[in-house]
């Protein structure tokens, strides 16, 4: 009963977010990329539904569920990094979608055409000596097509995943980038807590790579491996999805104009009107100011603004006004010690105690 508990657990961690992100995105519409969260919460609840069925040795189900298996097991991962994408660049290349779907989908053909061709014999052969032993002695012909097509697919994974892992950690930190680089409270707009989406990618593509290459048999006869196996692997799924559910904020939540690269000329003196605008008027205690309303009032446009403040402050906007902020707290604190936090950090501008709290760390001994 433990057993069939424990290999429940991460089936039932996706399909409760499955059913959570599907009311979700029922209720809110397609906001920071939902739909693409759902279709990776789906796939990984079939996928996990086929470990249920291998690990309980439901062998009478074990053609239709491994096929299913692999078949998700190839698209999971890539389906995440379509969820990255759409969050961090608003849209997936036509190519990365055919690169995406076209292997799982061809694998699967392939799997589900042999266990068809197979007779039942040859399937409970393949079964008991590929799956659950990791051995292709004594198969032949179907069954034994079948486990180099299953190795294949072992290697298309690796592949994929080292790709994914990649392609998925440059495009958040870029889209990060972006976002420091027009809005100066910028902490519900980033992909925030960067650090804990790479690690859990990570952590769950190395335990995922492991885990393919070694062969899930290993964990059959081993109930305490597979116990911790199954409670991380569960605890890793949710927090991935957690932190997908939370993000409300992605790059086609961007207003247009902060997103047009209108090439001009910066006047000369423009750096000079900025500090103006920023130190004299002290615009930076402005609640939610972005880079496009700066540019506006100084006749220039958010690309050639940015660029200019980075080429003469060697930081991105959104340091650029956090690090005025906080001198200007550490004043009031000097001037003013009976003021509490809350109040300071409204009096410099900010709407979020976390955001005030990050940045008095990250600033507050900046000289």
């Amino acid at each position: 009963m433990t057993h069939l508990i424990v290999s429940f657990l991460p089936l039932a961690v996706c399909a409760f977010w499955s059913v959570a992100i599907a009311l979700n995105l029922w209720e809110q519409g397609n906001r920071a990329a939902r739909r693409q969260l759902l279709w990776w919460a789906i796939t990984a609840t079939l996928l996990y539904a086929g470990h249920f069925v291998f690990f309980n040795r439901m062998t009478s189900e074990i053609p239709a569920s491994d096929t299913i298996y692999v078949v998700c097991n190839l698209l999971v991962f890539p389906l995440y990094l379509h969820y990255i994408t759409m969050l961090t660049q608003g849209t997936v290349s036509r190519s990365q979608r055919w690169l995406t779907v076209l292997p799982p989908v061809i694998i699967g053909i392939i799997v589900a055409t042999v266990y068809v061709m197979m007779s039942d014999d040859e399937s409970r052969q393949f079964v008991d000596t590929y799956l659950y032993n990791d051995s292709i002695v004594g198969l032949s012909g179907q069954t034994l097509v079948q486990a180099v097509v299953h190795q294949l697919a072992k290697i298309l994974f690796a592949i994929g995943l080292l790709i994914v892992l990649f392609v998925a950690i440059r495009r958040i930190r870029r889209y990060n980038r972006l976002i420091d680089s027009i809005y100066a409270d910028n902490d519900d707009k980033r992909l925030y807590g960067i650090t804990t989406i790479l690690i859990l990618m990570v952590l769950t593509g190395i335990l995922s790579l492991v885990v393919n290459a070694v062969g899930r048999f290993v964990f059959l006869s081993s109930e305490i491996p597979f116990a911790v196996l199954a409670f991380f692997f569960s605890g890793l799924l949710y927090l991935l999805c957690y932190r997908g559910f939370v993000q409300q904020f992605s790059f086609a939540d961007i207003a247009q104009e902060e997103c047009e690269d209108i090439m001009e000329t910066v006047s000369q003196d423009t750096y000079s009107k900025l500090l103006h605008k920023i130190d004299d008027e002290r615009l930076y205690l402005q609640p939610g100011l972005t880079l496009a309303e700066l540019a506006q009032q100084l006749g220039t446009n958010r690309t050639m603004l940015s660029r200019l403040v980075n080429e003469e402050t060697g930081m991105p906007f959104a340091e650029f006004i956090n690090r005025k902020r906080i001198a200007y707290v550490r004043r009031l604190e000097q001037e003013h010690p009976e003021l509490r936090k809350e109040e300071l950090a409204e009096l410099a501008g900010y709407t979020s105690m976390r955001s005030f709290y990050r940045n008095y760390q990250l600033y507050g001994d900046a000289k």
